[in-house]
């Protein structure tokens, strides 16, 4: 607490006095409230006897014991960065937090706490930051890297309008060069290598990825009263993230009023391969069986409008992107010799898309809230342009070679 105290002889004891020091949050701005607290520290005649220099060496270690145990940290830069993260900067955001965002901001952070978390606030310097960042950056993505450097200097800023520091060492640090990451993108040739190696329904949820460009957490969480077979069109009503069901994507929030965000066009062709998989029976939670063609195996589907589109077989649950990445893509990944994910999947869409309809269409399909300035201020997405667009760049995946 950076103070002395003082001591005093009553009753033949000697007593110590020190200040603590409280903020009232319910203020604005916060109020400092000092609160003096008295202790006990010995006898002052008889045997064992402190004299006035063992009386104050004993409050200094009262005063020490009360700096760890109170619930609210002195306000000098001996708390560590992971004690002020969780009860000084966390509390402050997680009012803001969408549902399931967490994790993901724990994640992060966690990168953070195992290098600087048992650093006292006082003891962290600009250049160790910065260095950290440098060497990470061969280790991560850019964008994992712009959040650490964002969180960090969020968590100092904080400490610094809270008092606990004088000067922000995270305020400037630079974005160190990161490692390249692959941004591969499929031809039309290996499009179709990758079809002839997949079975229903994987053949399909390919499909709808690379048409539609869907990301995962929106297509495995389409139902099918999520299609509507009339416009040709998927209205994205959830997504599922880590196991869990969110009213809202990436790029909306529950009670999203842009419906362009959450409105997928669908080629022609594709939705007629929607119902010939669904089948002609699709009465709510129907069951029927299908027979597929190699090798002929009759499963057990779940086909009904509260039923996901894309499902486990057994038990018509939701299927999980990781299982399909390893379990389906990997082994193509292998045999093909080529990068096969749902990212790739979705970047195809956008490179092809971009010579097929204008930028507002390519954002459209991508339902990107940004695009560059001309674009989001002149330029309007058409409804029969993104129709063309969706099927011309289908028609080319799909086409046959002439003969």
């Amino acid at each position: 607490m950076g103070q002395r105290g003082s001591v005093r002889i009553e009753s033949g004891s000697w007593y110590g006095y020190y200040n603590t020091y409280l903020w009232d949050e319910t203020q604005d701005p916060p109020v400092r409230i000092r609160k003096q607290k008295s202790v006990k520290l010995g006898p002052a005649e008889g045997r064992g006897k402190l004299t006035k220099w063992d009386a104050y060496a004993q409050l200094a270690k009262e005063i020490e014991k009360a700096r760890g145990t109170s619930e609210e940290p002195a306000r000098d830069g001996s708390i560590t960065l992971e004690q002020f993260a969780k009860t000084r900067w966390l509390p402050l955001r997680e009012g803001r937090l969408r549902p399931g965002s967490k994790s993901s901001l724990d994640q992060r952070l966690k990168h953070i706490y195992k290098q600087f978390g048992s650093k006292r606030l006082d003891q962290l310097d600009k250049v160790a930051l910065q260095n950290w960042l440098n060497r990470i950056a061969h280790e991560y993505s850019d964008g994992m890297i712009k959040h650490l450097k964002f969180y960090l200097n969020s968590i100092l800023e904080e400490a610094v309008d809270q008092e606990f520091l004088g000067k922000n060492p995270g305020k400037k640090l630079e974005m160190p060069r990161t490692k390249r990451v692959a941004k591969d993108v499929l031809t039309a040739e290996q499009f179709k290598a990758v079809l002839a190696e997949l079975k229903p329904p994987y053949d399909l949820i390919v499909k709808i990825a690379i048409a539609c460009a869907l990301r995962p957490s929106e297509l495995l969480a389409l139902r099918w009263k999520d299609l509507d077979v009339e416009e040709k069109t998927f209205t994205i009503m959830e997504t599922i993230y880590r196991g869990e069901l969110r009213p809202y994507t990436k790029t909306t929030e529950a009670d999203e009023t842009d419906k362009s965000l959450l409105t997928v066009p669908i080629p022609d062709d594709l939705v007629q391969d929607l119902l010939e998989y669904r089948g002609s029976d699709s009465r709510e939670s129907i069951r029927y069986k299908v027979v597929t063609k190699e090798p002929k195996v009759v499963i057990d589907m779940f086909m009904g409008d509260q039923n996901f589109i894309f499902h486990n077989l057994e038990n018509g649950n939701l299927l999980g992107k990781e299982n399909i990445l390893y379990r389906v893509f990997d082994p193509i990944e292998k045999k093909l010799k080529l990068k096969l994910n749902f990212q790739v999947l979705r970047r195809t869409a956008a490179t092809l898309a971009q010579h097929k309809g204008s930028v507002k269409d390519v954002q459209s399909l991508l339902r990107h809230r940004e695009a560059d300035t001309s674009a989001n201020v002149y330029m309007q997405a058409i409804p029969e342009s993104d129709r063309k667009m969706v099927n011309s760049v289908y028609e080319e995946l799909t086409k046959k070679k002439d003969a």
